[in-house]
């Protein structure tokens, strides 16, 4: 199973940049090729875990290939961690996770990882040199997410 992973220093609050990955149904504003982003079914667990199906819609416009890619996302907020779980659609398996880690008063680490497998072996391969380029965009577009709604970076 490939597996990919992007970590960043970032000069926002854990809370911050949490608050971004938690809402998925605001991906398709700013998430490279997401055209639609759902939620649905959300409920809380006893830890307070927040548990919901998410759905986003990417489209590759240059190779004509539009998939919906449905989740099963945990929201933990004691542990500042968002992950995704998903066996439909092309993929075998997927696991994703956000984990936010506080470093300071205004900074936090941001770890992104993404382990999968696809259904279909001529798609892995194709994609699988595509793949780090694309959890690093996904990286970016977080930090650039932060900008616009906290303002740039204060030192």
């Amino acid at each position: 199973m490939p597996q990919f992973s992007v970590s960043r220093s970032v000069p926002y609050t854990a809370e911050q940049v949490f608050a971004i990955a938690r809402d998925v149904a605001k991906y398709k504003e700013f998430l490279p090729l997401v055209k639609r982003s759902l939620v649905r079914g959300v409920r809380m667990d006893e830890q307070g875990r927040e548990h919901f199906e998410g759905e986003l819609t990417v489209a590759y416009d240059k190779l004509r290939i539009e998939e919906v890619m449905t989740s099963r996302v945990t929201v933990d907020p004691a542990a500042l961690t968002v992950t995704a779980r998903s066996d439909q659609g092309p993929v075998k398996h997927l696991v994703s996770e956000w984990k936010i880690v506080p470093t300071g008063e205004r900074r936090c680490d941001i770890n992104f990882t993404v382990d999968y497998t696809l259904k279909s072996k001529m798609l892995q391969m194709v994609l699988s040199g595509m793949f780090d380029m694309a959890v690093r965009k996904i990286m970016s577009a977080f930090e650039e997410r932060a900008r616009q709604l906290y303002g740039p970076a204060i030192s």
